[in-house]
């Protein structure tokens, strides 16, 4: 019997089992990256009008807030009424955009349709005014500092005729639809999403295309900086513990064998 190849063989084997758990490992850590995607918080109040109450929205904001940790929120109370091509609302964060008809946006204070508020846009803001009037064209919010987690009440929301979004980029396209019904009748809506560990340089909110549809009221935005985020563990998670633990376990019972 050659002793120094029954003792090579299963040092081999072993040195094979410990390049199997890294595999394993290695593997898992791919399909964890390449299937991760931004968690959305979304809600909608059927017929809302100035005031509230917007329970459902509210509640989808909470679960927002609880797990993308510290925000900055703008509620544009400090910016001047009327238009804009660029308005600098809070430190390091711009917006532009343009209605359907190439026009400026504009912070406005009050409805424009008083009798029909729910229809068209309004403040959010308990105790506040201001709010961005968006006559079915686009907001961009632009971040000096890229983020990773971003929230928005909508007002006015109407899905008649297109459908509205929050779109922004991660390295891929990335839209959100804003929730509602196509009923005629308005909506407050929360949008937000926390996409942990991506750059985000800014985000779109759109309400129309081609001359037509959503007229909107935008406030309340929410925000935070990358690596504030403490998202709970996902199923992708679980997953990943689990092939680790496997291939660690393969390790350990190959390394008996040997020695």
């Amino acid at each position: 019997m050659n002793l120094r190849t029954s003792a090579v063989k299963p040092y081999l084997a072993f040195r094979s089992a410990g390049r199997l758990a890294f595999v394993l490992g290695a593997l898992s850590l791919s399909a964890l990256h390449l299937s991760a995607s931004p968690e959305t918080f979304t809600a909608y109040d059927l017929n809302a009008g100035p005031g509230g109450p917007f329970p459902n929205s509210n509640a989808a904001y909470s679960s927002f807030a609880a797990a993308a940790g510290t925000l900055g929120t703008i509620t544009f109370e400090s910016s001047p009424v009327g238009t804009f091509s660029s308005l600098t609302v809070a430190p390091g964060v711009t917006v532009t955009g343009a209605d359907a008809s190439g026009n400026n946006l504009f912070i406005n204070d009050k409805p424009n349709l008083p009798s029909a508020p729910s229809l068209d846009g309004f403040n959010t803001t308990p105790g506040g005014a201001n709010y961005i009037e968006d006559l079915a064209g686009y907001a961009t919010f632009s971040f000096a500092t890229p983020i990773d987690a971003f929230g928005v009440y909508l007002s006015g929301v109407q899905l008649d005729f297109y459908q509205d979004t929050v779109s922004f980029s991660d390295g891929s396209s990335q839209v959100i639809d804003v929730p509602g019904v196509a009923t005629g009748a308005g909506s407050v809506a929360f949008v937000g999403f926390i996409d942990p560990g991506k750059s985000i340089s800014s985000v779109t909110i759109t309400s129309g295309a081609d001359g037509y549809g959503d007229y909107i009221g935008i406030d309340d935005v929410s925000y935070n900086l990358p690596g504030t985020v403490t998202p709970e563990p996902s199923t992708e998670v679980l997953m990943l513990t689990g092939c680790l633990a496997l291939g660690l376990l393969m390790w350990k019972r190959r390394a008996a064998q040997v020695f």
